[in-house]
């Protein structure tokens, strides 16, 4: 049977943690899987991997129990599809701003009659001989709330079958909103977002920069968070390195 140690977590209301990876790169998400994490943020939209990379990075990281959730470049039926042909455990879908652009991706990665995916790819069987039987109800589906407009809509967006999780997008959403990020606008607007998927029997979802963030934010009542990537790791290595030896950028 498919198992998602994400969504099992977040159905038992506990928050799972995970880890961003955006650079394609095999060695990465071999370290963060076998780090206990519960799942990882593998990023198409803003990342540097290429198809081959998402397929790799899912393959890696699969054996050791970790969920793959591919945060795909767009709401479009096809790079949904295929993310979770390549054997993601979920997927987030950036800048969805009304309950009609949720149901197209609900539509894109759930099997009929709750959606319209089309039923391939050839590395499932490896996922459990049930998986076409078991995947609607153990695939996690997030859509982005980034804009003042998706605020506004949170309540219709939550509301809508098939999807499990309001994910923030805190950058654009503070950039829409034209305030500065962790300002009293933008942290209320962030919180409606999480009230409103709570109303509706949904979980509130964030990413974050750093471990101390993403457990505030789990103390508030957000479900799925990341807290950190590797590119934020690495740049924070350089810094301490910097910093102790003296030494300024290039």
């Amino acid at each position: 049977m498919l198992t998602n140690r994400a969504l099992d977590k977040i159905r038992a209301d506990r928050p799972a943690f995970g880890l961003s990876i955006g650079l394609n790169d095999p060695i990465v998400p071999e370290l963060f899987a076998r780090s206990g994490i519960d799942w990882l943020w593998i990023d198409d939209q803003h990342g540097t991997l290429d198809r081959a990379g998402i397929l790799r990075t899912i393959q890696v990281a699969t054996p050791y129990g970790v969920t793959p959730i591919v945060r795909v470049a767009s709401n479009d039926f096809f790079r949904i599809g295929r993310s979770l042909d390549a054997g993601a455990l979920g997927v987030i879908v950036p800048m969805v701003n009304s309950a009609e652009e949720a149901e197209q991706a609900v539509f894109a990665a759930r099997y009929p009659p709750r959606g319209g995916r089309s039923r391939g790819g050839a590395r499932l069987v490896m996922l459990g001989e049930d998986y076409f039987e078991t995947a609607n109800d153990n695939l996690l589906v997030a859509v982005q709330i980034e804009t003042p407009e998706a605020v506004e809509r949170a309540g219709a967006i939550a509301a809508v079958d098939g999807i499990d999780c309001l994910m923030l997008g805190p950058a654009d959403l503070a950039l829409g909103l034209d305030v500065a990020p962790g300002s009293e606008e933008h942290e209320a607007a962030i919180v409606h977002v999480l009230e409103q998927a709570t109303a509706a029997g949904k979980v509130g979802g964030m990413p974050c920069g750093t471990v101390e963030d993403g457990m505030r934010w789990a103390e508030e009542g957000f479900k799925l968070i990341h807290c950190g990537s590797e590119f934020g790791m690495l740049r924070a290595g350089i810094r301490h390195v910097q910093d102790a030896l003296g030494i300024a950028p290039a």
